[in-house]
């Protein structure tokens, strides 16, 4: 079996978006899921993968978005380096959450989510 790491818990706010959640519950991050990340997004990998905790911990914006299943979104601004990083947390049918990405998203594509309702400023 693959082992699995935990990167955070869904927080109460969590619950009010459009996903089935119980607060508290672990987020899971499998080796799998790091190496797709290190393999696909390795721009976001190499410079906020030992950050991931915190991104969690104190997301900017978060929201429900994804195409074939809908995946909790947690986005971090990083004004010094003008970067934001997204990161995908996605349940599975028996309702244990996994990180499943990580990666770079652009200003616009945040606007864009945002004036659709798909994502919602934090503070």
């Amino acid at each position: 079996m693959e082992e699995m790491q935990i990167v955070g818990h869904i927080a109460d706010y969590i619950c009010d978006l459009d996903i089935e959640a119980v607060a508290g519950a672990p987020i899971y991050l499998s080796e799998t899921a790091i190496q797709h990340i290190r393999e696909t997004h390795s721009d976001a990998y190499m410079k906020y993968f030992d950050m991931i905790e915190e991104i969690i911990a104190s997301p900017d914006y978060i929201g429900v978005a994804g195409v074939h299943a809908p995946s909790i979104e947690y986005v971090k601004c990083y004004k010094k380096d003008g970067e934001n990083v997204n990161i995908a947390v996605r349940a599975s049918k028996g309702g244990t959450f996994y990180m499943r990405s990580m990666f770079l998203i652009e200003d616009g594509r945040i606007e864009d989510y945002l004036k659709k309702g798909k994502l919602k400023r934090m503070k």
